[in-house]
């Protein structure tokens, strides 16, 4: 008997079986790899869109609660206007409207804009606005006015934040004076005078004179002679407007939340922000209960003056693909949109009572 061969390779059959098993288990693994690449995209989105929406509402959310503020001045009425219309840097101010209206208007918005620019960037289309206005304590807790005059010079809390050529109002609960500083003790200014200063390191002077000012972009004052004497009860504000919105991103190209605010450009807040929508609740009857919920269309200034609570639906979406499911968004409008690009997204909404209107 002759003995075996010895074996010099692997027939075909052997091959391509072992080729087969081979692939089978080459697939298994690149689907387990697959799985765990998918499903980390899918968290790392999720986890971008639940951050993206959470802190854009809750920063719409506190806005909107502070807006509307002027101190605890009466009404618009018992504000007086110092500043000087015939100047250019007011006439030409982009915040013109907001000191022509001092102490009113603190909620507008545009629906559904088109064609629209804020800041120079292009708001984009079908988006809604909102635009909040109020007034800061420039003094932020840390101090106040002290008993002092009705006179130009005004004295205040060592910490309050102003400075020269800021635009500030001054209240209390009888009435309120708009006006600019035109010298802070300790900063310098100008239109200074004998006794504008206090050797109290506890207070420092502010005055608010009349005259042309060299201070850059300042608004001079037409008018310095206050209503009333101010006293400890009295606050220092500092008014603002902020208007958000929805824009593409001039960096990534992606939509983003934007504001824009007083004397400043476009400031992008919140990145992966697809979609604003703004319903306002009025009251009505003075009820201090909401009557009726609509869009800025077609509501007049009246209208918008009853207004006591927003309602803001945003869409958040990923940045990139991550193969998600078609979602469909129904809007505050009832306007259904379809999103089919594999991106993952989010609806939020919030609902905020603007504290000051009404009793509440």
């Amino acid at each position: 008997m002759k003995p075996f061969a010895k074996q010099r390779g692997l027939s075909l059959i052997e091959l391509m079986i072992a080729l087969v098993l081979s692939a089978t288990l080459l697939w298994g693994v690149l689907q387990i790899f697959d799985g765990n690449r998918n499903t980390m995209q899918m968290q790392t989105a999720f986890a971008r869109v639940q951050e993206s929406g959470r802190f854009a509402t809750d920063l719409l959310t506190k806005e909107i609660r502070m807006a509307d503020y002027w101190g605890c001045a009466p009404d618009k009425d018992s504000i007086q206007n110092h500043l000087d219309p015939a100047d250019p840097d007011y006439s030409g101010s982009s915040a013109k409207e907001l000191y022509d209206q001092i102490g009113a208007d603190g909620v507008s918005g545009i629906d559904n804009a088109s064609g629209i620019k804020l800041g120079a960037i292009d708001v984009l289309d079908g988006t809604d606005t909102l635009t909040l206005r109020g007034a800061d304590d420039a003094c932020a807790g840390t101090g106040r006015m002290v008993p002092s005059i009705q006179a130009a010079a005004l004295h205040v809390s060592a910490q309050c934040d102003v400075h020269p050529g800021d635009i500030v109002l001054l209240t209390n609960c009888q009435s309120g004076e708009l006006m600019t500083i035109t010298s802070v003790q300790g900063e310098g200014g100008c239109n200074t005078t004998g006794g504008d200063s206090n050797s109290n390191s506890d207070k420092k002077t502010i005055t608010h004179n009349t005259g042309s000012c060299n201070l850059v972009g300042a608004v001079n004052n037409a008018t310095k002679a206050l209503q009333r004497e101010y006293g400890a009860d009295a606050r220092i504000l500092k008014p603002y407007q902020k208007t958000y919105f929805v824009a593409a991103s001039s960096v990534s190209g992606e939509f983003s939340l934007y504001v824009t605010e007083t004397g400043s450009a476009a400031m992008e807040l919140v990145p992966g922000v697809e979609d604003m929508q703004v319903f306002y609740g009025r009251d009505t009857d003075d009820d201090e209960v909401v009557d009726t919920w609509s869009s800025s269309a077609g509501l007049s200034a009246a209208q918008m003056e009853q207004v006591i609570a927003i309602k803001v639906q945003l869409v958040a979406a990923s940045d990139s693909n991550v193969r998600a499911d078609g979602f469909d968004v129904i809007d505050l409008d009832g306007v259904t949109t379809t999103y089919s690009d594999g991106k993952l997204r989010k609806v939020y909404l919030t609902t905020a009572k603007v504290r000051n209107r009404g009793r509440l």
